[in-house]
């Protein structure tokens, strides 16, 4: 079985600087277009631990832990809290993953007057050939500045004018929440910063993984990984959610008010002919938005993710283990974010026999052996 481990690095240029012993297993969670998050617990007093300089290591946001499995960092980033408990002797470390400092940082055009927020200069117009494209301009744009620089690898976005996004320096609003926009477009791209240590072992840094096709989903959607209940995949929990579902009618708020109020619109009646009943949903989450072909997307996005109730399994993985009745079961690093695998179930007390197919959108910590994955359905039929 592997190792967990824990190292801290400088978070503007990577370098590893240090090794610490966790008290107990880190907790960690990364999920699809998320900051993730990592608590790491350490005895200062630890004989391993004495030589580390915990004091300096815990400022806020210039390091960054990292959580391993043996040499896959499954979560990693900025540290923004900790707690001391005299009692216990235990040092709490908790951050983010290193799109936490995206949130943190205004989106405007880098080469623009800081002094004059309101200027001209400050508005970032972006064009793409798809809206992972634009998602890619907007971090570079992000990470461009002096003393803006992040350790991410960021690809080469296509050069094209299909997708156009304009950007308001005085919104001051974060490169985050405008990542988070757009990934709510209709078909808008899912995102992942992947972190890894780079070939010598000794800097760590994060891809941004982001989705560039029509469909805006990361990850392979027919992985030829296969895991069987009762083998390396543990217990599965099954959860419907349609408090905002089926929904038939949805209106998204932009900006302006009253009679001026603009307003993304989409319905489908194809439910009421089915039976069921007209139901509505209004999205305040984009008021600041100008553009009317903008806002119809949001609208068209919201009518498809709730067109049904949301079915999510959450079930556990050995990271270890070779399955007897499929093939060896992928370790961490094998499969990644919006990665659709296929479950083998039988004797479920729930769920019907059968081949499954279901995409990964997010990973957590479960025990020294197992991880936890969330799991969201597919259109494919096996």
């Amino acid at each position: 079985m592997g190792t967990w481990r824990t190292m801290i690095a400088e978070t503007v240029t990577g370098l590893i600087v240090a090794d610490v012993q966790p008290r107990d297993l880190p907790s960690w969670s990364r999920k699809i277009t998320d900051k993730g998050s990592w608590t790491i617990n350490v005895l200062p007093d630890d004989r391993a631990n004495v030589s580390v300089d915990l004091h300096s290591l815990t400022a806020a946001g210039k390091y960054s832990w990292l959580v391993l499995y043996d040499d896959q960092i499954v979560q990693g980033g900025p540290v923004f809290t900790y707690q001391y408990d005299e009692n216990t002797r235990n040092l709490s470390v908790s951050g983010t993953g290193i799109q936490g400092l995206l949130d943190r940082r205004v989106l405007r055009k880098y080469t623009g007057p800081a002094t004059n927020i309101v200027h001209v200069d400050n508005d970032l117009s972006v064009q793409g050939q798809t809206l992972g494209d634009i998602a890619l301009k907007v971090v570079a744009n992000a990470v461009a500045g002096s003393g803006y620089f992040l350790p991410i690898d960021i690809p080469t976005p296509a050069t094209s004018s299909a997708h156009v996004r304009n950007y308001l320096g005085y919104d001051l609003a974060t490169v985050w929440d405008r990542l988070t926009d757009l990934a709510k477009s209709d078909n808008g791209p899912e995102m992942d910063f992947s972190p890894h240590l780079d070939s010598a072992g000794t800097h760590v840094e994060w891809d941004m993984l982001v989705a560039r096709n029509s469909t805006g989903k990361l990850g392979y959607q027919s992985s030829t990984s296969v895991w069987d209940y009762g083998g390396a995949l543990g217990a599965i929990d099954v959860d419907v959610n349609g408090s905002a579902s089926p929904c038939t009618t949805v209106w998204v708020r932009g900006s302006g008010s009253e009679r001026a109020l603009m307003v993304g619109y989409a319905t489908d009646l194809t439910l009421i002919s089915s039976g069921f009943p007209a139901t509505d949903f209004v999205d305040g989450d984009h008021t600041t938005a100008t553009e009317l072909g903008t806002l119809r997307g949001y609208a068209s996005a919201d009518l498809k993710k709730f067109s049904a109730p949301t079915e999510t399994w959450k079930c556990s993985i050995r990271v270890d283990s070779t399955d007897e009745a499929w093939s060896p079961s992928p370790v961490i690093g094998m499969v990644g974010l919006g990665d659709a695998v296929l479950l083998g179930v039988s004797g479920h007390p729930w769920i019907r026999d059968g081949m499954y197919r279901r995409r990964v959108i997010g990973f957590s910590d479960n025990t020294e052996a197992t991880i936890n994955l969330d799991l969201e359905t597919t259109l494919e039929v096996l």
